[in-house]
This record gives structure tokens, C-alpha cells and sequence, in this order.
């Protein structure tokens, strides 16, 4: 029996699925269902490069485009699943279904189109606008890569401009502005944004819109506002990022006085280099433009942060080639590790966010 012999679980049309490509279905969110044993992932990424993201089986270690359809393929190199019908919705598929084995089960299963979830704790109610008005922005971007900083008063960011003139800088810059004072910037900023008592996650979700300048640029990297780094340094991180073909790094922390790292894995070795490493932390992280429009969905609504940057190597499907701490550069984290909200409530946020997207914690050696 085929599966277009099989009743469908809703009341539609299916039909044979249209020719599909992976630039199509690359960086494309699912959830995945079996006929037989329900709901196996509420969040599926098909993640580049044929990486999947959000489940990890031996059974689904990757996905391609064979004969037009999508694939799941097994740890062997095998099939496990082709997915010959579809669902439209629109002119586009909101649906796929197809027959094979997953984790022991043959059947049928379903990708259904899907977004990511809303925030388990407080969600923005459908229909609300989160768009930021930019005060200051370019006519089109001046440089390849952008350094987007949530800044307030005591900001540190204008350090990072000191002794690097305009025309050996590789990066834009864009302050988003949290105090509630007018926002008064120790340097010029090629975007500018006053958003005033946003968190950070909250605060970025508003400057990434859907049509948002920002997704001009090739890399992006979003620190906090109280790290002290030169603009060389940035300069080289940019380089390493995309020498290396990075889609999530971070510079490594400086240890001493005036220092504070947060994780023994972050600090910085002696001996340099481009280190893989399973974890990038979310004081600092550098992201290529199309890992960032995987994970921006994660930002909305997150108060505290935590547990997103457990998140985000999921949502890629741990590339571990493709993320790295860069021991080249030594970022110095000037103000002790004090947060300025609850840590039981994050520690709650953290959890419920998790199991919104069916994700299973995994400790990271040397993560606090």
C-alpha cells in the first residue's frame, strides 16, 4: 500500500508532494509525527548542510533531496524515510508524509510545517507588533559584518572603536538603547535603536524583524555591553569566523584580575587557535546569517536567556565542525557575574523553554 492509500489524520487533499530542492527546505522548521505512535518531535530543523537539527536518532543522522523528494537518512547511510506526499496550503506545502523506519517503528510518518513555539512562561500576544524603530541607519550596509550591542549609559562599547579608523573596520555597528534616558552614545553607531528596559533577548528579537537592514550582513555578532575587546580583535574574530566556515563561535574569555568568566570552557588557552567546541555562551555570540535566522525565534520572548545557548547548537544540529571558541582573542568581562533578576525564575524559564521544544538537556564538561 502506498502512501497516498493511507487516510490522511486531518480532513485534506493529499496528493504526489511537488519536486522540492534543499535550498527550498534548508533551514525550514517541522514537527514530526508518526501514524503509529504520535508526536516525536514538536520541532524539527532541517539544518544546513544536510545537518538535522532538534532530533538526533541513529535513525534520522541526515536529510537530502533524492529524485525531487526529501530524505531522512539513517547512521548507515541508509533511507529511512522518503517523503513522496504532500499537503499545500496556498500554493506551498504545509505538509509532508512518507513511509519508512524510525527508531524501530516502520509506518508512516509526517513533517508538518511549524514555527517556533510561543514562550512558555509570558508570549507576546498574538497580533502584537515587535518591530523597532530605528533612529539612525544607513542607506545600505557600509561593511560585510555587523556588531549588534544592547547598550545603557555605562556602556563599554566605544572602547571598541578606539584606534581603528573607519576604513580598517569590517563591521557596522548597531546600538539597541535599553536606558530610559535619551540614549547618549560614547561613539558613532551605523544603527541606532532606543528600546528602553528591554532585556537582551527580548531587545534583539525587536532589531532582527522579518525585513529588518540588519539581516543585510553576512555575520553578526551580539555582545554584551560590558566586555572589553579591541576593535582589531573584532576585526580577526570576523576573519576566523568565516575562514573557517563558523556558523556559531565566540571569542574566548580572559581570566585574571578584572575578569570574570562564566564558564571554565570559555576561558581563554594559551597556546591560540580555532578550538570546536560543543557550547558558545550567550554574553557573546558570533553567529553566520543563516544560523541566526534559525534562532532568532528563540530570542522573542526569553527574559533571562538561560538555556538558550544549549538551544541553539540543537537548533543547527551540533555542527561541531562548524562552531568553535576562538582562543585568538581574549575578551575581558568586566562586571562580576550578577544577575539582575530572578535566578529561580530562570532556572523555571530555562526548563519550560525546553520542553516547548522537546529538547533534552545534555551537560556541556566545563559549563557551569
Amino acid at each position: 500500500m502506498s502512501i497516498l492509500d493511507t487516510p490522511a489524520p486531518q480532513a485534506a487533499e493529499w496528493a504526489v508532494a511537488p519536486a522540492v530542492s534543499e535550498a527550498d527546505l534548508a533551514g525550514s522548521f517541522w514537527q514530526l509525527t508518526s501514524l503509529d505512535i504520535g508526536l516525536m518531535s514538536p520541532f524539527l530543523v532541517l539544518a544546513p548542510e544536510g545537518r538535522v537539527g532538534n532530533f538526533f536518532s541513529p535513525s534520522v543522522d541526515y536529510w537530502h533531496v533524492f529524485q525531487n523528494h526529501l530524505c531522512l537518512v539513517n547512521n548507515e547511510g541508509g533511507v529511512s524515510v522518503i517523503f513522496n506526499a504532500a499537503q499545500m496550503t496556498g500554493g506551498a506545502i504545509s505538509s509532508l508524509a512518507g513511509r519508512g523506519t524510525i527508531n524501530g517503528t516502520t509506518g508512516v510518518f509526517m513533517l508538518t510545517r511549524t514555527e517556533h513555539p510561543a514562550h512558555p512562561v509570558k508570549a507576546t500576544p498574538a497580533g502584537v507588533e515587535r518591530r523597532a524603530h530605528f533612529l539612525v541607519a544607513p542607506d545600505k550596509p557600509q561593511r560585510p559584518n555587523l556588531v549588534v550591542v544592547p547598550a545603557n549609559a555605562q556602556t563599554l562599547h566605544g572602547h571598541w572603536l578606539e584606534n581603528l579608523p573607519d576604513n580598517k573596520r569590517s563591521w557596522d555597528l548597531c546600538v539597541g538603547f535599553y536606558g530610559t534616558e535619551r540614549p547618549f552614545l560614547p561613539a558613532p553607531a551605523e544603527y541606532l535603536a532606543h528600546l528602553p528596559q528591554k532585556r537582551k533577548f527580548m531587545l534583539l528579537a525587536d532589531l532582527f524583524y522579518e525585513d529588518s537592514p540588519l539581516w543585510d550582513y553576512e555575520r553578526i555578532w551580539l555582545p554584551d555591553d560590558d566586555l572589553m575587546v579591541s576593535g582589531q580583535d573584532i576585526n580577526l574574530m570576523f576573519h576566523l569566523s568565516r575562514k573557517h566556515g563558523l556558523d556559531l563561535c565566540q571569542p574566548a574569555m580572559s581570566e585574571g584580575p578584572g575578569s570574570h568568566p562564566n564558564h571554565p570552557l570559555t576561558i581563554r588557552r594559551p597556546e591560540g587557535g580555532v578550538r570546536h567546541e560543543r557550547f558558545v555562551e550567550i554574553m557573546c555570540p558570533l553567529f553566520s546569517k543563516r544560523a541566526l535566522k534559525i534562532c532568532i525565534g528563540s530570542f522573542k520572548d526569553s527574559v533571562s536567556g538561560y538555556g538558550l545557548d544549549h538551544l541553539w547548537p540543537s537548533f543547527l544540529g551540533r555542527p561541531l565542525e562548524r562552531m568553535a571558541i576562538l582562543d585568538d582573542i581574549g575578551v575581558t568581562h568586566t562586571r562580576p557575574i550578577g544577575a539582575t533578576y530572578n535566578v529561580g525564575a530562570a532556572i523555571g524559564e530555562q526548563n519550560a523553554t525546553f520542553r516547548v521544544y522537546g529538547y533534552s538537556f545534555q551537560p556541556v564538561p566545563g559549563v557551569r
